[in-house]
């Protein structure tokens, strides 16, 4: 059995990484000698999201993180203080995690490595968490979210689209502008992404 209860080795998992991502971003930027400024150029994001990430404030994309990780030459699993996963396999129980703060946003990697072409987040929210995209990116990759439990209404273009458990919705990401859970229920969602168009 995969699942939080599989005995093949234990792992802690109430490790809060998003407390401490803001922290790995400002150290590996200094340590490339890059002003806010400089980072937000090389990703297409505003200085002040970068500067309030790096402060723990707010929720930032999964597109968003990915960018900063590219630009600062890290694979995402270390920039979230994970070691690096060499088999096909993701154990429920070692899953990288990411919990922003309040904590009404987690994000859960489910692919082994986050250098291949393809990237799988399971995403957990609360209605409390607001708008999950920050900012558009201007490079075009793809996504493709699918429902697995509660609500979640996503804008596109200007075209507001309401799933509930079961439905899934595929667009480019340059063209998203907000994604919301809805309802009392804790929504679950799993985003694939591709890598960015060249």
């Amino acid at each position: 059995m995969i699942g939080p209860q599989d005995p093949e080795e234990t792992y802690p998992t109430d490790r809060n990484v998003g407390l401490h991502i803001g922290e790995r971003i400002r150290a590996r930027r200094k340590e490339m000698g890059l002003s806010l400024r400089d980072l937000a150029k090389m990703t297409d994001l505003s200085p002040t999201f970068i500067n309030n990430l790096e402060r723990g404030i707010g929720n930032p994309t999964l597109a968003s993180i990915r960018r900063i990780a590219n630009a600062l030459k890290l694979p995402i699993y270390q920039l979230m203080g994970e070691p690096p996963n060499h088999t096909p396999i993701v154990r429920y129980h070692r899953r990288a995690r990411m919990t922003f703060p309040p904590g009404n946003v987690t994000y859960e990697i489910v692919t082994p490595q986050l250098t291949r072409d393809l990237v799988v987040f399971e995403v957990k929210a609360r209605a409390d968490a607001g708008n999950m995209v920050q900012q558009p990116l201007a490079e075009p990759s793809e996504e493709c979210i699918l429902v697995l439990a509660g609500r979640i209404e996503v804008t596109i273009a200007g075209e507001r689209y309401e799933l509930a458990a079961g439905d899934s919705i595929y667009f480019e990401n340059r063209f998203l502008e907000s994604v919301r859970a809805l309802g009392d229920e804790e929504a679950r969602y799993l985003s694939i992404i591709s890598r960015p168009k060249r």
